[in-house]
């Protein structure tokens, strides 16, 4: 069968080992040539997708569920459930998602996007399930071993263990984070586990001796025995039987015969399971077998016979150059440390990874505990900087809150990907740090035009005692620079005077808000084009001025109308009882879906010829 003709998942149940190899070597091929032309998550899905065919032979897409973690790992799952015709559109605006999406097909059982979220997902499908009395619906959530690292997974293992409900969990084990089992005991007890005669016999047992008192007494015996033998033997899987979840594994998740015995115990079980699955993370490719750094993870088009990524941009992205400079105020001071939540190569880390090792801190898939630790060290005397994408920021609300925020720490975070971001849709968009953190007493809150005032504002933090924050987005920019200066806390600068108006921005809108100036000084319109690079504090000297001369004032920026930039300087004006023209230039209450940038500003409708229009209008005679 082509690629591209599967309809469901169904004709898998005929096929045998070789029709199955077949097919995976078919996909594999597949899912290169889309995403070396479209971009997307790549090594994942190379790595799975032995194990997705094997999940979908044994299970139903129809009646089970089916939970990818984090779900940048569904690209095979979406072929064998029909979606191949549509993967030329993968991430392009209205077209496939590159995750699971509810929207998209009705065997999407989650929006996925962020980790850890599949075992919690499943414990409510599971109620659902058991409350519902579809005893035949099997719940399979599967993870990475990045995600089960996050705490989120081990809250949701501990409810499973005491719920005792039947769920299966997978385990994809693709980094080797978890250590291998060792000991023959080990290996006779997995086989003996795995027989479906042992199994038979467990019952018979518990049959036969749970009848009596002194029966009970030996049942309980012996699996204390068994028990103990694993705690001393057996390294992997004793954690997971302690929350009460029954261990299987590992297994090689790219060999059928294994896959396809396991599955069909762990399916026949009536309890908790988890089966460790050992994948290989870019199976079949060997530029991303071989990636140790992340490269191949998410990646743009690339070629496919050299793995080199097909370059659009020869600028330095934000996140190059703010890591750059860090390092260079680090290598002067050994107090300032860098954290990151297992986005080292993302943020572009390497360089202080590499050349100051002891300085450097990588928490894993932890943004909670990441943003406590640096309180912890800024409360004993050190500069932390952690870097967080947008996105995964929202994870740590109370720990801005009441740690950070209410000890006035000196925790500076650069907040990455920040405003609208290309490809990832609506779990990935930058957009909701802003509102989540200006209601928050103690806390500093910017965002750079350029590289300068980039380098500028990472002094200033160095220089400042107390939680700041540097927003920053997913942009190439020139990376022209002078030496650092110190801002004044709280202090906007005009970059052009014009008398008709005023333009409040900030970050990557600046040079938008400066082009839309000079366009409408052909309309004979001169505007002033302010710079609010402090986003909290406000510049309320400056806003004093402004609203002096009552002229219009236009708020333009990339976040949330509801609370943004603009909503804190209309509750300034309305206490001042202005009266003139006040307009924000926002996104407004929805969330926004995957597409390139200049697609996703015209869809918020935030692009410079609509800007433009719109502020004309209120210029007419």
């Amino acid at each position: 069968m082509k690629i591209k003709d599967i309809k469901n998942s169904k004709f898998l149940k005929d096929y045998d080992i070789n029709k199955l190899l077949k097919l995976s070597s078919d996909m594999r091929k597949f899912i290169l040539e889309k995403v070396s032309q479209n971009g997307g998550h790549l090594s994942s899905n190379l790595g799975i997708i032995e194990l997705t065919i094997a999940l979908l032979k044994i299970f139903d897409e129809e009646q089970d569920v089916f939970l990818f973690d984090v779900g940048h790992n569904s690209y095979p799952y979406k072929i064998l459930t029909g979606r191949a015709k549509e993967f030329d559109s993968l991430r392009k605006l209205n077209g496939l998602s590159g995750f699971q999406s509810k929207s998209e097909s009705k065997v999407d059982y989650y929006e996925t996007g962020h980790s850890s979220t599949s075992i919690s997902t499943g414990i409510g499908y599971a109620i659902a399930r058991d409350i519902d009395k579809r005893n035949k619906r099997n719940i399979i959530s599967v993870i990475g071993d990045g995600s089960i690292s996050n705490g989120l997974a081990y809250e949701a293992l501990n409810h499973l263990g005491d719920l005792k409900t039947k769920q299966i969990i997978i385990l994809n084990d693709n980094q080797m984070s978890i250590s291998k089992n060792v000991g023959a005991i080990h290996n006779m007890l997995d086989s003996i586990r795995a027989g479906k005669s042992y199994n038979k016999a467990k019952k018979n047992t518990k049959k036969l001796l749970g009848n009596t008192k002194f029966g009970r007494k030996i049942e309980k015996f012996l699996e204390n025995i068994k028990n103990n033998l694993k705690k001393i033997y057996l390294k992997e899987g004793t954690l997971f039987s302690d929350f009460g979840v029954e261990y299987y594994g590992p297994i090689d998740g790219h060999d059928y015969k294994e896959l396809l015995h396991y599955l069909q115990i762990v399916k026949n079980e009536e309890k908790p399971v988890l089966l460790h699955v050992i994948t290989v993370k870019g199976k079949g490719y060997s530029f991303a077998e071989e990636d140790d750094v992340g490269a191949f993870h998410g990646i743009g088009t690339f070629n496919l016979l050299t793995g080199k990524e097909k370059i659009k941009n020869t600028l330095p992205s934000y996140s190059e150059i703010i890591s750059t400079y860090l390092y260079k105020f680090m290598k002067k001071d050994d107090d300032i440390m860098c954290i990151t939540p297992g986005m080292c190569y993302g943020s572009k880390l390497g360089i202080i990874k590499e050349k100051l090792p002891k300085n450097f801190i990588d928490v894993g898939i932890a943004e909670e505990h990441g943003l406590v630790l640096a309180n912890g060290l800024a409360l004993a005397g050190k500069k932390p900087y952690i870097f967080i994408y947008s996105t995964f920021f929202q994870r740590g609300y109370d720990q801005i809150v009441h740690d950070i925020a209410r000890c006035n720490s000196d925790v500076t975070i650069m907040i990455d990907r920040a405003g609208l971001v290309p490809s990832d849709g609506p779990s990935h968009q930058g957009v909701f740090d802003i509102p989540m953190m200006l209601s928050i007493p103690n806390i500093i809150i910017t965002m750079p035009k350029d590289a300068q005032e980039a380098n500028d504002l990472i002094y200033t933090s160095l220089n400042y005692i107390g939680p700041f924050i540097i927003r920053y987005p997913k942009i190439n920019i020139e990376n022209n620079y002078n030496k650092a200066q110190l801002l004044k806390i709280g202090s906007w600068e005009i970059l052009t005077k014009g008398n008709d108006g005023y333009i409040i921005s900030y970050g990557p809108f600046i040079e938008k808000a400066l082009n839309i100036t000079n366009k409408l000084k052909k309309d004979n319109i001169k505007l002033s084009v302010i710079n609010a690079r402090f986003i909290k504090p406000l510049d309320e000297k400056m806003l004093k001025e402004i609203i002096k001369n009552k002229k219009p004032i236009f708020i333009y920026e990339e976040s949330m109308k509801t609370a943004s930039l603009g909503s804190i300087i209309a509750i300034y004006l309305t206490e001042k009882r202005f009266n003139g023209i006040f307009k924000i230039f926002g996104i407004e209450d929805t969330f926004i879906p995957h597409g390139n940038r200049e697609e996703l500003l015209k869809l918020c409708k935030l692009d410079e010829d609509n800007i433009y229009i719109n502020i004309k209008k209120y210029f007419k005679k």
